[in-house]
């Protein structure tokens, strides 16, 4: 019967009263063939059986396991209650304090007293208590016996165990170095292990001190713009406003990008940023000058900053700043110069020098008049050899080069987009000038200028000039001096003069080197020994560093670093070694070499370069040693 016949018989309204008979089945209720306690029979399976009911004995032997396992849960809970709060009363890490106090306001280079407070509040004693007072780098702290160092920022104080219901107490001085407005922390940690713990615990305090007032004044003089490559000057001045007086002080200074340092009064002392000042008495002050040129894109403000401070525990620690600013400004007018084709040039003692200036309107407007100057001063340059190509005057009294459109005609209109060039010479010294030990690291500073009346002066700035500096830091010169001698005081030569075929002729070598005006480095003179002739070994002083290396047949001297006016102000250095010779039938009346070539070479500290001289073949025309007439110069039979 499908499901739409049965639905109409079930709901139609003569509802038919054998709907509900069917065939007999097996899984008919009513059926007596049915298994009742078989697998699976309705009686078996009824789930509104009665169930028979849980014997009394039983549910009060349940009711007595619960009890005992709820007792021990609680007895455990409470044990754990108990437990805690009686640690808690022997010890917690809230209980153990440590405080510092002092002042908060400090005047840099003062004397400041602090004094750092502990208490242990518990019970139970800390084991291995290590007080740590951290303070900032420019805090020096004072010495005592009580406390250690153990990092330039960290002082360290063992207390070693504290007893239960103890306290201490810890004076801690020392002095604040830093700038006006500086605020620094002092903070202090008291690391323990209690007794009854197997962990370590920390407890922490800390003090804000300002610095209100310091003792070191200093000031900044610059140039609030100019053109980008001009010269410029940072003047830095400095004092002691305070009562006491400074040890070790020091100047440090933070260049900006784009500055290139020419030279400073008095000299840089340590790299090129640091010079020592030393002691500093109450109301003493003093000044320095650094001079370079600044390069960079227009628009771009360029900061500058000096320090007055001295090294503590091998750190700078500033007691003032200062710092000042100057923007690079646009020009119409740009110039450069070239020394010999070079913007990198280092001359040496007799160098001819060709400076050309090289200049351009970079605007949209002629100028008119224009004028440039270059002034250039310096005490190892021949002023009696200045040459100018096509015009060009020197003015004497102020140390300038001067064009004007009268001597350039270029200059009398100078459109937009053009530009030219002016060229003049001058030598340096053949000899320079050193008359103490002072007189070192010379530097030729060219400072060349462009200008025309056509360019406006903004308000409240200055007149952008057009500017160009260039610095040749001047090679040293290294000496050397070779000498040949038969009679000799130091090293007693032997056999016959003039030297014989097949005989043995020895010679003393003495070598003399010098050098004039700057310190060099990695100094050594080789000596290049044709071949018949040898070095013995023989040496004087004896404990001079010569080597010899015989297959090459080459005597090296290595004379390491040697200090400028050596050879000048002082004796030069020197060394003697033996030579031997045996002359071969071909060199029969001829003089034979005993140096084939001598070459000094060393590295400038100052300038960077390294310097090579040379020195050609010597032979036994030995007219430095009296004892050997004309008849000793040539080999015989």
């Amino acid at each position: 019967m499908s499901l739409s016949e049965i639905k109409n018989k079930l709901y139609k309204k003569n509802l038919d009263p054998d709907l509900a008979s069917h065939d007999e089945s097996e899984f008919d209720s009513r059926n007596e063939n049915v298994d009742s306690k078989g697998s699976g029979g309705i009686e078996e399976m009824d789930t509104w059986k009665e169930v028979a009911p849980i014997p009394e004995q039983k549910k009060k032997k349940a009711f007595k396991i619960a009890a005992i396992a709820l007792s021990s849960i609680v007895g455990i809970l409470a044990l754990l209650i108990i437990i805690y709060f009686v640690r808690d009363s022997l010890f917690n890490e809230n209980r153990v304090v440590v405080s510092l106090s002092g002042p908060t306001e400090a005047r840099s280079g003062k004397f400041l007293s602090y004094e750092v407070s502990y208490e242990n509040k518990n019970i139970v004693s800390l084991k291995n208590a290590e007080l740590r007072i951290i303070h900032p780098e420019n805090f020096k702290p004072e010495e005592s016996e009580t406390y250690q160092n153990e990092s330039p920022t960290v002082t360290l104080v063992k207390l070693g165990d504290l007893a239960g219901k103890s306290s201490g107490k810890i004076a801690f001085n020392g002095r604040s170095y830093a700038p006006k407005g500086t605020l620094a922390y002092l903070k202090t940690e008291l690391t323990y292990e209690p007794s009854n713990f197997s962990s370590s615990f920390v407890s922490r305090h800390q003090l804000g001190v300002n610095v209100i007032s310091t003792p070191m004044s200093i000031e900044i003089l610059s140039p609030q713009d100019l053109a980008s490559g001009d010269a410029l000057d940072y003047q830095i001045s400095y004092k002691n406003v305070g009562a006491e007086d400074f040890e070790n002080i020091r100047i440090k200074v933070d260049f900006p990008d784009g500055f290139i340092f020419s030279k400073s009064e008095p000299n840089v002392s340590e790299g090129n940023d640091i010079w020592y000042i030393g002691r500093l008495s109450s109301g003493e002050s003093g000044k320095i000058v650094i001079s370079g040129k600044l390069q960079g894109e227009r628009g771009v403000t360029k900061t500058f900053k000096a320090y007055v401070g001295a090294i503590n525990q091998g750190q700078f620690v500033s007691y003032n700043e200062e710092s000042t600013n100057t923007k690079i400004a646009s020009s119409p007018l740009s110039i450069i110069q070239l020394v010999n084709d070079s913007i990198n040039y280092y001359p040496n003692a007799g160098d001819k020098l060709r400076f050309e200036i090289r200049y351009k309107n970079e605007g949209d407007l002629g100028l008119k008049n224009l004028i440039i100057t270059v002034k250039m001063d310096s005490p190892i340059l021949d002023y009696k050899s200045i040459e100018f190509d096509k015009g060009g005057t020197y003015d004497t009294e102020n140390n300038l080069f001067v064009w004007k459109s009268s001597d350039h005609e270029q200059l009398a209109n100078l459109g937009p987009g053009e530009s030219g060039s002016v060229v003049f010479s001058i030598k340096v010294k053949d000899l320079i000038p050193i008359n103490m030990v002072q007189d070192k690291n010379f530097v030729v500073s060219s400072i060349v200028k462009i200008d025309s009346p056509d360019i406006p002066t903004p308000i409240n700035m200055n007149k952008i000039i057009a500017g160009n500096r260039l610095d040749m830091k001047l090679n040293s010169k290294i000496l050397m001096e070779i000498f040949g001698f038969y009679t000799e005081p130091h090293i007693g030569n032997s056999g016959p003069i003039p030297p014989v075929v097949g005989k043995e002729t020895t010679y003393s070598i003495r070598l003399k080197a010098g050098n004039v005006s700057n310190d060099v480095t990695n100094a050594k003179i080789e000596i290049v020994l044709p071949t018949g002739v040898t070095a013995t070994g023989k040496l004087y002083p004896g404990n001079s560093p010569v080597s010899y290396n015989e297959r090459a047949n080459v005597v090296t001297w290595d004379l390491g670093t040697i200090r400028s006016s050596e050879g000048i102000l002082s004796p030069f250095r020197e060394v003697t070694f033996q030579i031997k010779v045996n002359p071969s039938p071909n060199q029969v009346g001829k003089s034979m070499d005993i140096i084939k070539e001598s070459v000094f070479s060393a590295k400038d500290s100052f300038t960077g370069q390294n310097l090579v001289i040379k020195s050609g073949s010597k032979n036994i025309i030995l007219l430095e040693d009296p004892t050997i007439g004309a008849l000793g110069w040539k080999v015989v039979q």
